[in-house]
């Protein structure tokens, strides 16, 4: 039988939404630290300026809090 020893998240991807209707997928490269968003739907334009703002924000943040963090004692197989 084979054991998974360690688990790194090099990438992953977030819905984000404001409650306000508008949403945007958020793909972050952890191991290169960048990020990309795509499909955006927005639903209030007056908003969606610095609701870009806000998720680049959250983008940055996750990426600067990245330590290649090992989370195999906490996923089930």
């Amino acid at each position: 039988m084979k054991y998974i020893k360690k688990f790194y998240f090099d990438r992953a991807k977030y819905r984000v939404g404001d409650g306000q209707g508008n949403e945007v997928f958020m793909g972050i490269d952890y191991k290169n630290g960048r990020f990309k968003l795509t499909e955006l739907e927005v639903v209030d334009r007056q908003s969606m300026r610095s609701f870009i703002t806000m998720v680049n924000m959250v983008a940055e943040g996750l990426i600067k809090k990245k330590q290649n963090v090992n989370f195999s004692d906490r996923i089930e197989l």
